[in-house]
């Protein structure tokens, strides 16, 4: 589908463009491929490929895949633009890279060239890229103003097919070795990433640990809290109820103290015997002051009590944790005797067995000949009498210990 376009440009501001190739590659994208002169110190926007027909115009972007799409005098520029609908339906391409860069190109396959859009004039004379092209046809430049350059004959589908061939093979050459250099660097960073998560995952192994430990001495100072707050809480109570006993006895000595003042007041005319009657309400009220007093103390000896027992409580910990550890002490002192009285034992039953076989082979070699023919039948059962003898002082030794 490729076609051999003569070098466009705009005719605008000394810039110009040389095409060397513009294709539909694998009926999803156009690529454009070529040079572009008079472009220094211009600065490029993305890219935009509007395709034109007689009533229609739809525009089209550029893939990121090339970005950015800054262009250096007579260097290659390529960009790709997807492109997924029918395109027999279009006549040519406007190529936009700035607001006042616009390029027309021939579509590939187009039946007749559109004349230039967007008001863009044409060129009145050679260009900077059509001398370069020039330059390498090796034709002379024309320093006069010359006709339009006329389109050259077509190349044969072969040569056409050839190109596109080459191309594509580049282009296939080009991602697989960019797919190489991906996979060497997935590789290498999932090497980093698996002695990452090998550090991650000893890391995680000493955090569950320490948080196993963490919970259970979080467990244990829960239920000394819960203890706590109950023990606590029946203090409290309990200072409630004195508090409430307090308040009790104060209403009621307020009380008191109001009748008798009432009574005192009444009692102004009677004389003596009122006076007296207010002696003794004056003596009640202290004693209700005096009860009142006494309750405070109480409360205070209680509240005094309970920081006791809570030190008797940290020390009794203290000492059942002391008890604890001599009792897990004692335990292994205790099985360490054990394996050494098994030991003993072991030794003692090996000399027994030895003595009571030195005995035997004493005996028979002390025993006359005559005596020997006589016991011989004896003698044949005498290993096993000895091992049943020194069978049954073993039990009875072990019995005794």
């Amino acid at each position: 589908m490729a076609e051999v376009l003569e070098p466009a440009t705009t005719g605008a501001n000394g810039v110009g463009f040389e095409l060397d190739r513009f294709e539909l590659a694998d009926g999803e994208r156009f690529e454009v491929n070529g040079r572009w002169f008079g472009v220094r110190g211009r600065r490029f926007i993305r890219p935009s490929l509007t395709l034109v027909a007689d009533d229609e115009q739809r525009r089209l972007l550029a893939d990121l895949e090339h970005k950015p799409w800054a262009a250096e005098d007579g260097q290659p520029w390529e960009a790709a633009f997807p492109c997924e609908e029918d395109v027999d339906s279009w006549v040519e391409a406007e190529l936009n890279v700035a607001p006042d860069i616009t390029i027309t190109l021939p579509l590939p396959g187009a039946k007749r060239p559109r004349a230039r859009r967007r008001g863009s004039a044409p060129p009145s004379g050679p260009t900077r890229g059509t001398a370069a092209a020039a330059a390498r046809r090796g034709e002379p430049e024309s320093s006069e103003v010359a006709a339009p350059p006329r389109r050259p004959r077509a190349p044969s589908q072969e040569l056409v097919n050839a190109r596109r061939e080459a191309h594509r093979a580049q282009r296939e050459l080009e991602k697989k070795e960019a797919e190489i250099a991906e996979l060497a660097s997935e590789l290498e960073r999932r090497g980093a990433k698996l002695e990452e998560v090998s550090g991650a995952r000893d890391a995680a192994r000493e955090a569950r640990e320490t948080a196993a430990s963490e919970h259970d001495r979080l467990v244990q100072a829960r239920g000394e809290a819960l203890k706590l707050r109950d023990e606590a809480a029946a203090e409290r109570d309990e200072a409630t109820a004195a508090r409430v006993e307090a308040l009790r006895m104060r209403d009621a000595a307020m009380a008191a103290r109001d009748e008798a003042l009432a009574e005192r007041r009444a009692a102004i005319d009677y004389g003596n015997e009122i006076a007296a009657r207010l002696d003794s309400l004056d003596d009640a009220r202290e004693r209700a002051v005096a009860e009142r007093d006494a309750a405070l103390e109480a409360r205070d000896r209680v509240a005094a009590e309970r920081d006791a027992l809570l030190g008797d409580r940290d020390d009794a910990v203290r000492v059942r944790d002391g008890a604890v550890a001599a009792n897990e002490q004692t335990v292994a002192e205790r099985e360490a005797l054990a394996a050494a009285l098994e030991q003993l034992r072991a030794e003692r039953d090996d000399a027994v067995a030895s003595r009571g076989a030195a005995m035997v082979m004493r005996n028979a070699a002390n025993t006359p000949p005559a005596f020997r023919r006589e016991s011989s039948r004896i003698l044949h059962f005498l290993p096993a009498i000895v091992l049943i003898l020194v069978a049954i002082v073993v039990g009875f030794l072990l019995h005794i210990i």
